[in-house]
């Protein structure tokens, strides 16, 4: 059954955080209780989707509808969805022709959802900030331009308020100029912090959520027991530690985050780091990073928000080149065997 995750704080919780995590199983079966996601009333339901990579390779196209059909028959609906970056397979290194393709795919899928979404710029969602682009680095579509354009995006960061909850989207791909041309990195940048006080400030007592693409927090390392894992890396944005501080002090509920592909929550100082796990799972190539297709379903009341980590049923569809895919998949079944051959062994007393 899917795996789901459930965290609920106060203002001025001190609570520490503590995630379970198990394996996926492919079935649609659902275990919420009736009144779990209590979001009605004067509440409200919202949805953190991210990591989409939206294209026509493994049918990811036909994944994400899958992902949007589940999400629009949510009871309660939700009032909205945000929408937490790479939106499109990727700009950064395939073809302009292929990256406009994944980005209208997304857009017709998203546009079937019953309810308002709004968008986060992810690093897959820019033309050509990479040594692999397959664009002149001088196209006029190069960098965001393109994909803001075909979702009539007005603004790569911005906010807006709904009933009585704050909530500012941030743009956290930030550009710099490499020996290759241009190219990015995973920073929110001064004048985008500056403008976040001053928009957390002007929303007073209201209860605040932010959105970024790259995480605050990111434990990768810890997760595989990498010794030579760098705290500070491409995971997480650069100047975590100015953003954490604008947070604190504007008692921000939580930041929603993607990009690593695998579900994480975390908390430190009372605000929470929610990773939602990634739509596409690991590509639209399974579960084999861990972590099987989901969302994150949030329900804001008053002054309290709780969430739960949902998957959905996704077959994946591989194709003849993906080797390395499958082999990771078989990878990750023998583990899943052995990690069960020894949960039955310990469960018995019998030792080895």
């Amino acid at each position: 059954m899917p795996r789901l995750t459930r965290r609920t704080f106060l203002a001025g919780t001190t609570a520490s955080a503590a995630t379970l995590l198990t394996g996926c199983a492919a079935t649609s079966e659902r275990t919420r209780s009736a009144g779990s996601r209590g979001a009605r009333g004067d509440g409200f339901t919202f949805v953190h989707i991210t990591d989409q990579h939206v294209a026509r390779r493994r049918d990811g196209h036909l994944g994400y509808q899958t992902c949007m059909n589940e999400v629009a028959a949510l009871d309660p609906q939700p009032d909205f969805a945000l929408m937490g970056g790479d939106l499109a397979f990727d700009g950064l290194y395939n073809p302009k022709d292929e990256f406009i393709d994944q980005i209208k795919l997304y857009k017709a899928a998203s546009d079937t959802l019953p309810f308002p979404y709004y968008n986060c710029m992810g690093n897959h969602d820019v033309l050509g900030w990479n040594a692999r682009r397959k664009v002149d680095a001088n196209d006029p579509d190069l960098g965001k331009k393109l994909i803001m354009d075909i979702l009539e995006w007005e603004k790569p960061y911005y906010s807006f308020d709904h009933k009585g909850w704050h909530f500012a989207v941030l743009d956290c791909i930030h550009p710099v100029e490499a020996d290759h041309g241009p190219d990015y990195e995973p920073r929110i940048g001064e004048e985008q912090l500056n403008w976040l006080a001053y928009d957390l400030g002007a929303a007073g007592e209201r209860p605040k959520v932010v959105m970024t693409h790259i995480a605050t927090f990111c434990n990768t390392g810890q997760q595989t027991g990498n010794p030579e894992a760098r705290a500070m890396n491409h995971m997480v944005v650069q100047d975590n530690v100015a953003l954490r501080h604008i947070l604190e002090r504007h008692s921000v509920k939580a930041l929603l985050q993607g990009h690593s592909h695998r579900a994480e929550v975390y908390q430190y100082n009372n605000v929470w780091y929610i990773t939602t796990p990634a739509a596409s799972g690991a590509w639209w190539s399974g579960d084999w990073n861990g972590a099987a297709p989901g969302y994150t379903i949030l329900n804001a009341r008053d002054n309290k928000l709780d969430w739960e980590l949902c998957y959905y049923d996704w077959t994946p569809r591989l194709e003849d080149r993906d080797t390395i895919e499958r082999q990771r998949t078989l990878e990750r079944e023998l583990f899943l065997k052995q990690q069960a051959e020894l949960l039955a062994r310990e469960r018995s007393g019998i030792r080895s």
